[in-house]
């Protein structure tokens, strides 16, 4: 995050550029100052999202999208179609797991086009909170910044990296749209029902999505103006989708044991510490959970006694965003900051209007211009350097299993091609594969479904395939 202190700057920076989302002002306004003036904070942000993901253009294939693949390879169109569309389809993710299907048959085995899919994607997410801000705040200033902490995070280092990710932006950017068409001023039976199979598709996409018609509730009742008690009634198609989808959720991760990756710890001590822990990754900082509650409540009662109430629905979005996977004690993971990261930016462009309206009164209109441009972009570079330095690491690791993992796939590639139905036996793998992994890594490189694949201590003697991997590279022994 970038401290309170830039967000001033920039709001006295650019606010004036389209003040109060009057659109015939902002058009003075632009041929006052000229139109870069308009442009050059969403090039900053578009730059900023460009040199971020430049960091990541080693990025290759991980476990779960060798597993993924596998699993998509043998599947046809209208079968992928058919577990979309069915709401009782109990198909893994099928709103993800189709893009996955589509990028094979695009893209075969080109990792880099998977991630300018995955980068395409997170980047109309970016538009999609500015869009949402702007709406929300009447504030362009505000909106920029808010977009430009949304776009360039350490926290989301793995969705830059692993195409894995995909079930988060999939499910962010239905989960978006589907607040910005809650949000409209009239709100017609038409767009309930589209409303609502946009949420289907996000739940398909990923469950963390099921949360969103408590968010449209939270709209409703902090933010329309317009609202009407009787508009209640526009939440029944939604809630029972997800009640639906949750129940059975539920029925399925009945009995997990206490080691299971999506074991939950239903207790109020596992809440408080979920949600300390991801504060805590989210500033750098290590504070205790009890101080990160009694702040975060002090502040929300703040913003309800003092009417502040898109702040209090920024702040309850957090919240309300994280309840899906707060309980996971063991499966907590950076990138989940990726939905709730739109209640921060949400409040960031508060901070940004709100810093605007003070400060702006006391600072000549010809003092803005000149400089307005130079702070929103030492600010993006502010953000852009803190999530290069704070990846740096983890970038230097993933880069090491990158390697390893192409040069798997590659030298599988260059063996003669075996005949149908042979089985490859292995002495060794890449780091983090396990006997599941080599199989899928092996049918996906070599894009055969019956070939098979073993890992041995000593090859059979009718072995025709004996294989090792070893200093990064395939090695057959005679």
């Amino acid at each position: 995050m970038v401290g309170p202190g830039p967000l001033v700057l920039i709001a006295l920076a650019v606010s004036r550029l389209t003040p109060c989302g009057n659109v015939s002002h902002a058009i003075l306004t632009m041929k006052r100052d000229s139109l870069y003036l308009y442009i050059i904070p969403i090039a900053c942000v578009v730059l900023l999202l460009v040199f971020t993901l430049r960091l990541y253009t080693f990025a290759y294939f991980w476990n779960d999208d060798f597993n993924n693949l596998y699993w998509v390879q043998t599947q046809s169109f209208s079968q992928m179609v058919g577990y979309v569309v069915n709401p009782a389809s109990d198909f893994f993710r099928p709103a993800g797991m189709f893009l996955y299907w589509a990028a094979l048959q695009f893209f075969d085995r080109n990792a880099q086009a998977y991630h300018l899919l995955l980068w395409s994607l997170h980047a109309i997410n970016v538009g999609l909170v500015y869009w949402i801000l702007r709406r929300f705040t009447g504030s362009h200033a505000g909106a920029m910044v808010g977009a430009m902490l949304f776009s360039s995070q350490y926290l989301l280092n793995d969705l830059y990296w692993s195409f894995g990710t995909i079930f988060e932006v999939a499910s962010a950017m239905l989960y978006f749209a589907g607040i910005l068409l809650w949000s409209r001023e009239r709100r017609s039976l038409k767009e309930i029902v589209l409303a609502s199979v946009v949420f289907l598709l996000a739940i398909k996409a990923k469950e963390m999505a099921i949360t969103l018609p408590a968010i449209w509730l939270a709209y409703d009742l902090l933010i329309r103006r317009n609202m009407r008690w009787k508009m209640l009634v526009h939440l029944i198609l939604p809630v029972a989708i997800g009640a639906g989808y949750g129940f059975r959720k539920v029925l399925e991760m009945h009995g997990t044991y206490p080691t299971h990756p999506y074991y939950m710890d239903m207790r109020w001590l596992t809440l408080g510490r979920g949600f300390g822990g991801y504060f805590n990754w989210l500033f750098n900082v290590e504070l205790r959970w009890q101080i990160w509650a009694i702040g975060f409540t002090a502040i929300l009662l703040m913003f309800l006694f003092l009417k502040k109430k898109p702040a209090a629905f920024f702040q309850l979005y957090i919240f309300i965003t994280f309840l899906p996977v707060i309980f996971l004690i063991n499966h907590r993971e950076f990138f989940y900051w990726y939905i709730p990261l739109l209640g921060v930016s949400g409040l960031a462009a508060i901070l940004t209007r709100d810093a605007a309206a003070f400060f702006g009164r006391f600072i000549p209109q010809r003092l803005l211009a000149p400089t307005s441009c130079a702070l929103f972009a030492l600010l993006c570079y502010a953000a852009y350097g803190r999530t290069r330095d704070l990846t740096q690491s983890r970038r230097e690791w993933q880069q090491g299993i990158a390697g390893d993992y192409r040069a798997f796939v590659r030298g599988l590639q260059s063996i003669p091609a075996p005949p149908p139905g042979e089985t490859l036996f292995f002495r060794s793998y890449p780091q983090y594969f396990d006997r599941g992994v080599l199989l899928f890594a092996t049918q996906i490189a070599l894009r055969r479904t019956d070939i098979g694949a073993q890992l041995v201590d000593t090859f059979p003697p009718d072995a025709r395939y004996r294989l090792r991997f070893e200093a990064s590279r395939i090695i057959a022994e005679e």
